[in-house]
C-alpha cells in the first residue's frame, strides 16, 4: 500500500474516533441488533495450533446463531447442552448443574455470576445464549416446528481479481492450447435452510470453487457440490434424527471426529472434547461429512446412536483398470477429452491417497473426483448419569477400491487396504473437583491409541488440566481428530499440562506445556524424534470495555536439517518462537478498536536466525440506529521467509471464516461492509488487497500471480422470510 494510502486510512480512523461521541447519542437504547457477540477471541484461540488447517468455522458461528435466537433454558438444560455451546468447560458446565441441585432453578441469567466457577468475563460472553425460562421443549408441536421456525437463503460470490497462471491459455500436455483450469476464478455458493432454534433443520448447500466447471464440460449438472439435510432433536425417545448429510463426534475423537475440532491454545482448559454425537452438516467441506442416516436414542441413562454413510468421495488413482473402448466414454464437447463417468469408481483398482480439498479444476483433479465409493456406519452404547458417562464405540469403513500409499519409510504403518474397523471406550467421571476424561482405541490391525485427561479446579481462581496421549505408530483411522500434535493420532507420545490463574480481579493467566515423542520417522523427519511446546498468556481488564493479553509462545521439535549436504538426513532442533500484544477497547455501542504487534523468530538447526513482526489495528462500527455497518483492518508485516508467519484472524462476511499467514514484507488492508436496505434482507460486501514490497511474483505453480499485489473481493445476500 502506498504511502498516501496509508496517511488516508489514520485520517479516516482519526475522524471516527471524533464522531464516535455523536454515534453514541444517536443510539436507540433497547435496539436489537441479531448479530453474534463478540466471539472471534474465542475462536482464533481454539485454534492457534491449526493454522492452515481446513475447519469448519461456519457451521460453529451458525450453530451460536440458532442459540441465539432459540437460548438454552438454564433450568432444564442437561450436560449435552450446555457442552454442545462450545463456550464453557467440563468444570465451568457441572459448576452450573451443581449450583442448579443445590440452589434450586434460576430467577434470571444474572444469577450466573453466583456459580462459583464462572468469572464476570465467562458470564459475559454466554449470557445472550442463554434463559432462565424452563418451558419443556420436549413437547413443541411438530405444525410449530414446521410453521414458527426461520427460511433463509443465501447466495455467496467471491473471486480474486489479479490474473493466475491456471487461467492463462497455454499447451496442455494433450496438445491443446488452454488454460490449466476448466473453469472461472469465481466461487459462487447457494443454500437454503429453515431451522427452529436447533430443534429442526433442513435444507440444501450447493458450491462451485474457483477453477471449476459451471454448467458446461464436467459439470454438466451445474455445481461441483451439492449437499442436503434434514435433522430434528428431541422427539420422544429420540434426541437426535439425522437424514441426508451429518457429521459424527464420538469420545474424545479417537474413532471418528467431524467438523470443528480444537488442540491447544490459551483456553488451556479446553482440552476435554464434549458434543452432540449427531448434527446436521450444512458447511461446504466436500470430504468430512456423512450422508445416509444416523439417529440417537435412549432415556435417562441409556443411550444409543447409529449411522450409515454411503458416498463417492475422490482418491488419487494410480492403477486404473484397463480402458474401456472409447465409444463408451464421455467426452466434453468443447474439448474432446474424455471425462469421467458416475460408474467409473467400480473400474478403479487402486488410490494412493483420499483427497480432501474438494478441488476438481484441472484435468488430474476431475480424473479423481469422486472415483471411488465409501461406505461407513457404527455408532455407540452409552450408560451415564450426572457424574459418570461410559460408551462403547465402533466405526467401520469399507472403500470400493484399494488405499494403497505411496511407498515411505515414514507412512509404511498408514492404513492400506479396503477395510478398516475402529472399536473404542470412552469415559468421563466427576469426583468433587475432579474431573476425569479419556478414551482408547484399538484399530483393526491391533493399533492402540489412548488419551486420558484431568480437569481440577483446585480453588475459585485456580484451575488446572493435564492430558496424556499415547499413540502406537501402527493405529490407523480415517475420521479421527483428538487432541495431538500431528493431524493423525498415530506415533505420538506426550504430556499437556495447563494452568489458569486470576491472582487479582482484573488480571488472568494462562500457561500451558506439551512436552511430546515421535517414536518413529514422520514426514521431512528422518527419525525418531521430540518436541515441547510453552505458552505464558496474562490478560488484563483495567475498565469494562478495555482489555489487553501478552502472549508468548515457543516450540522446539526435530525436523530433518535443511541444509544436509550428507547422503543420510540428519535431524535437528527447529524452533519457532512468537510474542504477541493485544488491546481491545470498546469505545461506545458502536465503535470498537483492536490493536495488535507480534514478533516471530525462527531457528533450524546450524542455520541463520530468522526473524519476523506485524503491526495491526481493527475498526469494528456496528451502529445499531443506521443499516450500515463495517469493520476493517490495516496491517504492516515484515518476517525474514515463510518460516516466520504470522496468523492471524480476519472477520469476513456472514459465515465465512479466515487465518490468511502473513509473510515476507508488505501490507494488508480490508473493508468488511454490510447493508440492511429492509428488514429481513441483508447485504455484505468485502474487500481485501495484500501488497509484498520484496515480491514480483505472489504464489507458485497454477495460483501464482504476476506482480506484488493480491485483490480480493465477496458479495453476500441473505433473505430470510
Amino acid at each position: 500500500m502506498k504511502p498516501s494510502a496509508i496517511i488516508t486510512y489514520l485520517l479516516f480512523v482519526l475522524l471516527l474516533l471524533v464522531s464516535t461521541g455523536n454515534a453514541w447519542a444517536q443510539k436507540k437504547p433497547g435496539s436489537k441488533d441479531d448479530s453474534l457477540p463478540d466471539v472471534d477471541e474465542f475462536i482464533e484461540n481454539l485454534t492457534e495450533d491449526l493454522e492452515d488447517a481446513e475447519i469448519d468455522f461456519d457451521t460453529y458461528q451458525e450453530k451460536l446463531y440458532d442459540y441465539i435466537q432459540k437460548p438454552i433454558k438454564l433450568n432444564i438444560a442437561e450436560y449435552e447442552d450446555l457442552a454442545d455451546l462450545g463456550l464453557l468447560t467440563d468444570v465451568q458446565i457441572q459448576g452450573i448443574l451443581a449450583y442448579r441441585q443445590t440452589v434450586g432453578r434460576f430467577i434470571s441469567i444474572y444469577e450466573l455470576q453466583a456459580v462459583p466457577q464462572l468469572d464476570l468475563e465467562t458470564c459475559r460472553r454466554i449470557a445472550p445464549f442463554f434463559s432462565a425460562g424452563d418451558l419443556d421443549d420436549f413437547n413443541i408441536p411438530f405444525k410449530q416446528l414446521l410453521s414458527g421456525g426461520q427460511n433463509q437463503v443465501y447466495f455467496r460470490w467471491s473471486r480474486t481479481l489479479n490474473a493466475q497462471a491456471g487461467y492463462l491459455a497455454k499447451e496442455q500436455p494433450d496438445g491443446t492450447f488452454r488454460p490449466t483450469y476448466r473453469g472461472s476464478p469465481d466461487r459462487l455458493y447457494l443454500r437454503y435452510r429453515y431451522n427452529y432454534g436447533n430443534k429442526i433443520s433442513y435444507g440444501f448447500t450447493a458450491e462451485k470453487d474457483p477453477g471449476e466447471e459451471f454448467f458446461s464440460g464436467s459439470q454438466k449438472r451445474g455445481f461441483d457440490f451439492y449437499s442436503a439435510h434434514f435433522y430434528l432433536r428431541n422427539v420422544g425417545k429420540f434426541k437426535h434424527i439425522a437424514i441426508g448429510d451429518y457429521e459424527v463426534k464420538l469420545g474424545q475423537g479417537l474413532t471418528v471426529w467431524t467438523g470443528l475440532g480444537f488442540r491447544k491454545g490459551s483456553f488451556v482448559m479446553n482440552v476435554a472434547r464434549n458434543a452432540q454425537p449427531i448434527r446436521a452438516y450444512t458447511s461446504v467441506n466436500e470430504a468430512l461429512f456423512f450422508r445416509g442416516a444416523a439417529t440417537t436414542f435412549g432415556g435417562k441413562k441409556w443411550e444409543a446412536t447409529v449411522f450409515a454413510s454411503y458416498k463417492p468421495i475422490s482418491g488419487n488413482v494410480v492403477n486404473p483398470a484397463p480402458p474401456l473402448p472409447t465409444d463408451s466414454l464421455l467426452v466434453d464437447e468443447e474439448t474432446d477429452i474424455p471425462l469421467p463417468d458416475a460408474d467409473d469408481a467400480a473400474d478403479i483398482s487402486e488410490v494412493s491417497s483420499l483427497l480432501l480439498s474438494g478441488l476438481h479444476r484441472t484435468d488430474a483433479e476431475i480424473a479423481d473426483r469422486q472415483a471411488i465409493n465409501q461406505l461407513v456406519t457404527g455408532g455407540s452404547l452409552g450408560y451415564k448419569t450426572r457424574r459418570l458417562v461410559l460408551n462403547a464405540n465402533a466405526v467401520y469403513t469399507r472403500l470400493s477400491t484399494n488405499l494403497n500409499p505411496r511407498q515411505a519409510a515414514y507412512n509404511q504403518f498408514r492404513f492400506s487396504g479396503s477395510e478398516l474397523l475402529n472399536v473404542s471406550l470412552d469415559y468421563r467421571y466427576l469426583w468433587r473437583n475432579f474431573h476425569f476424561f479419556g478414551e482408547t482405541a484399538m484399530s483393526q490391525n491391533g493399533g492402540l491409541a489412548t488419551l486420558n485427561g484431568l480437569l481440577l479446579a483446585l480453588d475459585a481462581k485456580v484451575s488446572m488440566s493435564v492430558l496424556h496421549r499415547y499413540y502406537q505408530r501402527n493405529y490407523q483411522t480415517l475420521f479421527a481428530a483428538p487432541f495431538a500434535e500431528s493431524t493423525l493420532p498415530n506415533n505420538e507420545q506426550g504430556t499437556f499440562i495447563g494452568l489458569f490463574v486470576k491472582p487479582i480481579r482484573k488480571v488472568e493467566i494462562s500457561a500451558y506445556a506439551d512436552v511430546y515423542r515421535h517414536p518413529w520417522l514422520r514426514f521431512l523427519t528422518d527419525a525418531p524424534s521430540n518436541g515441547v511446546d510453552y505458552l505464558l498468556n496474562v490478560s488484563y481488564k483495567p475498565m469494562r470495555g478495555i482489555e489487553m493479553y501478552v502472549r508468548y509462545r515457543n516450540e522446539t521439535k526435530g525436523r530433518n536439517q535443511p541444509d544436509n549436504t550428507t547422503v543420510t538426513d540428519f535431524v535437528s532442533n527447529q524452533t519457532r518462537g512468537s510474542l504477541r500484544y493485544h488491546l481491545q477497547a470498546t469505545l461506545s455501542k458502536t465503535v470498537t478498536l483492536k490493536s495488535r504487534v507480534e514478533a516471530t523468530w525462527f531457528k533450524h538447526g546450524s542455520q541463520i536466525n530468522e526473524q519476523g513482526y506485524m503491526l495491526m489495528q481493527d475498526i469494528i462500527y456496528k451502529p445499531l440506529s443506521s443499516p450500515v455497518s463495517f469493520s476493517t483492518r490495516f496491517a504492516l508485516f515484515d518476517t525474514d521467509s515463510y518460516n516466520t508467519r504470522i496468523y492471524a484472524f480476519e472477520n469476513d462476511v456472514l459465515f465465512v471464516f479466515s487465518i490468511p499467514p502473513y509473510y515476507n514484507r508488505g501490507s494488508r488492508f480490508y473493508l468488511n461492509l454490510r447493508y440492511t436496505p429492509v428488514k429481513n434482507i441483508d447485504i455484505w460486501l468485502r474487500f481485501a488487497q495484500t501488497y509484498w514490497a520484496n515480491q514480483t511474483n505472489i504464489g507458485t505453480g497454477n495460483e501464482q500471480i504476476s506482480g506484488n499485489v493480491r485483490s480480493d473481493v465477496r458479495a453476500m445476500l441473505r433473505v430470510k422470510f
